[in-house]
């Protein structure tokens, strides 16, 4: 397939309204092939629509963009001249995201509990959003895309925004609901609860089903073709989008845009790498500073070469996305930029081969994204905060989950805050344990394989919302320079056990002197420590050949210095540092990617840079 060689792409944001005649006037598929050359791009994602709903080709189904009137064929000139020329091209359409669609046909909106869609409640909202649970609006979908599949030869199609930016409770919503579970479609039901589950889980599976129909449908008028869906929403923090594996499932490869930072970025790769069905996964990154909502500005070259390079290292494709000015025009001057930058990448590309090195496996849930007990930790910000360690003390680490299909190649699984969600992968990281692996929990919400692997009941979790870890005696050199004085403090509630037969406790639960609902305290600013408990808190115990290490509280989630060593610590207890397959002397703000091939293993190593200028780094070792 075209993608299997292609790390060099390009989007041209083309998100423009019609309502100016100047709008688009000057757009030229000359002008725009240009800086697709000096950029050095092999693969162009061409808009054949977008959110404004208007389209860039001649349609019978919905309306095309007025500065097209007269000149019909330019995107298709475009297409063809990049064609022609070796760029591949991937069509863009947004799904779900349609103004003109949305203001046009009212039925098939998205709308919320009070039965009024956002725009209709506040036409300053630009984004008109369609459902795509409703059969008008499915029957509208397969007719563009028949329309497109029939003037537009392309490589692949790319399709935006495949998730719920609200929960819908529209008529098509309703029926589908009551249709396949029974009742009214809940509103107001307890995160966490089982029919909130059961609400998340059915708004996945129907966004999937939809992904999928999407899918076929393309690749039925375009035999051959890729299809890709932005699946970036299933890397953010809110669960309740409901882009996740059924999402992702519809996808020949795995791509998505993200503006969350260079660690968000090594996260990112990471889990898109292990997720996507065929490499090379695709990064997409904004060229304008800090995001596309500042126009006119640009990442100095320093920051899109710390971007371009962390991508690089994970054998990933690069794909920079820019913004067309409203008239029309491209600012040749940062391609000329882009074009320095991925010439001297592709001087690195024919060594992208091999397996990344992942001695550690952060176990990544698309569905637990939430806390029941309404603390700010879920496994999404512990998984995210738990790879940035490794990756700062040069530990491989990867992002697995129940999307891998192997456990075997990591040394060490950390799984932080599962849920009930996730039982449906309990057997399998059982069995890895017990065929020798070490795993790292933390929390106790998924309780039938705490219960398991720890031989002990879980009780819940403390009233109290602040809480501490003090180290036992065989933990003293686990946790320095904290004691049972003065312990590792967390604002959060603790999972609680019985009392564990036959492991290693490193810590037990510490309490402060009154709970956060009292009127009464101790100290008015904090609450320190007062009563000591023998409940465990860190427990290391053996399952078959196996180890688990265990922690009541999210040690991995915080983000201090003596917290990630404590977290460090804890995993060294079953496998020491000298026993990973990289070491480095390499400040934190380099990170190293390592591929095994045969008898070779690559090493990538990235200046994770953010700065306008980057530092330059004093000599390091890195051993094997």
């Amino acid at each position: 397939m075209w993608y299997q060689n292609a790390y060099r792409r390009h989007l041209c944001d083309m998100h423009i309204d019609d309502w100016d005649d100047r709008f688009l006037s000057a757009f030229s598929p000359e002008e725009y092939f240009a800086n697709l050359r000096r950029a050095n791009i092999q693969s162009a994602m061409l808009y054949f629509q977008s959110h404004v709903g208007l389209c860039y080709y001649p349609t019978a189904s919905g309306r095309m963009h007025k500065a097209f009137a007269g000149r019909e064929d330019m995107m298709q000139k475009l297409a063809v001249r990049c064609r022609q020329n070796g760029i591949a091209v991937v069509g863009y359409y947004s799904l779900i995201y349609n103004t003109w669609a949305h203001d046009t046909f009212p039925a098939w909106r998205m709308v919320q509990a009070n039965g009024m869609s956002r725009r209709a409640q506040n036409p300053a909202v630009r984004y008109g959003l369609c459902c795509p649970n409703n059969a008008d609006y499915r029957a509208f979908v397969k007719r563009q895309i028949e329309e497109m599949s029939n003037y537009f030869a392309f490589d692949g199609m790319f399709y935006d925004m495949l998730f719920w930016p609200h929960m819908c409770y529209c008529p098509s919503c309703q029926a589908r609901w009551e249709r396949e579970v029974g009742g009214a479609l809940p509103q107001h039901e307890a995160v966490g609860s089982q029919i909130w589950r059961l609400h998340m889980q059915k708004r996945r599976e129907w966004m999937g089903a939809f992904a999928q129909w999407v899918t076929d449908i393309t690749k039925s008028y375009n035999p051959g073709v890729s299809v890709e869906h932005n699946c970036a929403s299933a890397v953010l923090p809110d669960g309740t989008l409901c882009n996740a594996e059924e999402v992702n499932d519809a996808c020949d490869y795995t791509g998505g845009d993200l503006y969350g930072g260079i660690y968000s970025q090594s996260f990112t790769c990471k889990f898109y790498r292990n997720i996507t069905k065929n490499q090379p996964f695709e990064y997409m990154f904004s060229r304008c500073r800090p995001n596309l909502k500042k126009h006119t500005t640009t990442k100095p070259m320093d920051i899109m070469k710390a971007e371009v390079y962390l991508t690089a290292a994970h054998h990933g494709a690069t794909l920079v996305i820019d913004a067309i000015d409203p008239v029309g025009t491209m600012d040749g001057r940062v391609y000329e930029e882009i074009g320095e930058i991925l010439r001297e990448e592709a001087t690195y590309e024919p060594y992208f081969h091999g397996e990344m090195v992942e001695d550690v496996g952060v176990y990544y849930s698309l569905k637990s994204k939430y806390n029941r007990f309404g603390g700010q930790h879920t496994n999404h910000t512990c998984a995210v905060n738990a790879v940035k360690t490794l990756v700062q003390h040069h530990i491989p680490v990867g992002v697995t989950g129940g999307f891998c299909e192997h456990f075997a190649k990591h040394k060490v699984i950390v799984a932080p805050c599962l849920t009930e969600e996730d039982e449906y992968d309990n057997e399998r990281l059982i069995r890895y344990v017990k065929d020798g692996g070490v795993l790292y929990l933390s929390g106790a919400d998924n309780p039938t394989l705490t219960e398991t692997l720890l031989g002990a009941s879980v009780q819940g979790v403390t009233e109290e919302t602040v809480t501490y870890l003090s180290p036992a005696r065989e933990g003293e050199g686990v946790m320095p320079p904290f004691t049972k004085q003065y312990p590792l403090p967390f604002d959060s509630s603790a999972a609680v056990l019985e009392e564990v037969q036959g492991g290693k406790v490193l810590a037990y639960l510490t309490l402060p002197y009154t709970r956060q609902t009292e009127a009464r305290f101790a100290s008015i600013h904090s609450d320190p420590p007062g009563i000591a408990t023998n409940k465990p808190g860190i427990v290391i115990k053996r399952y078959g050949v196996g180890t688990v290490i265990w922690s009541a509280l999210p040690i991995e989630n915080e983000t201090m210095e003596e917290y990630r060593t404590i977290f460090l610590n804890c995993l060294y207890q079953a496998v020491p540092r000298k026993d990973f397959t990289v070491c480095s002397t390499a400040p934190k703000r380099v990170e190293i990617v390592s591929f095994r091939d045969d008898d070779c293993i690559y090493i990538g190593v990235v200046n994770l840079n953010e700065e306008e200028q980057a530092q330059i780094v004093p000599e390091f070792t890195v051993s094997l």
